[in-house]
């Protein structure tokens, strides 16, 4: 990412592995929390608000890559332990510590690169510092990103005709539900669809073998049949009750991780 024309990096460190991310966009800041006092009636006081303490908060957007792609999915597999962030912003060079995952959208687009976005946290033991001197360069070596072919998405053993969007999402602040959203042109394959997903398989990256399973998935929402002779674009919403599985299976890796 380049602002006012310089490089800004971010990088994940976690159990002392840095990984720089090829990331678009980061909101982590320090926020400050309090209360407001009100103005008071008949005088000319401002509302004023006191500052009680301060949080670590924000999310950031990353493309995926084959340097990446296993360390963002440890982090929601180790969703109750925290990790580092650096932060190069070219005016500032700062680490925020003890930061936790608190919650993670994955989209693609048909023929677009696939976006993670990360919400993080802090915690009682979160706190910021200036990076050191001695920190190497942390700038992410560009890599071939990965993207989402809408053809290639399995439902129980079926190749769907086109999958042109998805949305991966899950909030991990209460029941760490998962949902998942597609997007698709309704048709005599994709209607009816009301029944039980038993497994949902997304390919990432078919050349470096990687793919996302998604078991049990239970419909939210209804399809409806449209009387209509142009391409009607619907959707349709999902629980994801079972497990989530990254596959990765190569000549260099053979790994699964499950969520």
């Amino acid at each position: 990412m380049r602002i006012q024309g310089r490089d800004c990096t971010l990088t994940v460190s976690r159990d002392g592995e840095l990984t720089p991310l090829p990331y678009s966009e980061e909101t982590v800041r320090l926020t400050s929390k309090g209360y407001v006092l009100p103005e008071c009636i008949g005088k000319r006081n401002r509302e004023k608000t006191v500052i009680t303490h301060k949080e670590i908060e924000g999310c950031f957007i990353t493309r995926l890559d084959y340097s990446v792609i296993q360390c963002l999915f440890l982090l929601l597999f180790y969703d109750n332990e925290s990790f580092d962030l650096y932060a190069d912003r070219g005016f500032e060079k700062i680490i925020y510590r003890n930061v936790n995952f608190r919650a993670f959208e994955l989209r693609g687009v048909n023929g677009e690169a696939f976006k993670l976005r990360v919400d993080v946290k802090g915690s009682e033991e979160s706190f910021t510092e200036n990076c050191p001197m001695n920190v190497p360069d942390l700038s992410w070596q560009k890599q071939r990103t990965f993207f989402f072919d809408g053809h290639n998405v399995i439902a129980d053993l079926e190749t769907l005709p086109l999958v042109y969007r998805f949305e991966l999402t899950a909030d991990y602040k209460s029941d760490a539900r998962i949902t998942l959203k597609l997007y698709f042109p309704l048709s005599a394959e994709h209607y009816p669809l009301s029944s039980k997903i038993e497994k949902l398989t997304i390919w990432i990256d078919m050349k470096e073998g990687i793919w996302l399973d998604l078991y049990d998935l239970v419909p939210i929402s209804d399809l409806c049949d449209i009387n209509c002779a142009d391409t009607v674009l619907c959707n349709q919403l999902f629980n994801v009750t079972g497990i989530m599985v990254l596959n990765i299976r190569n000549a260099e890796q053979n790994l699964q991780i499950v969520i």
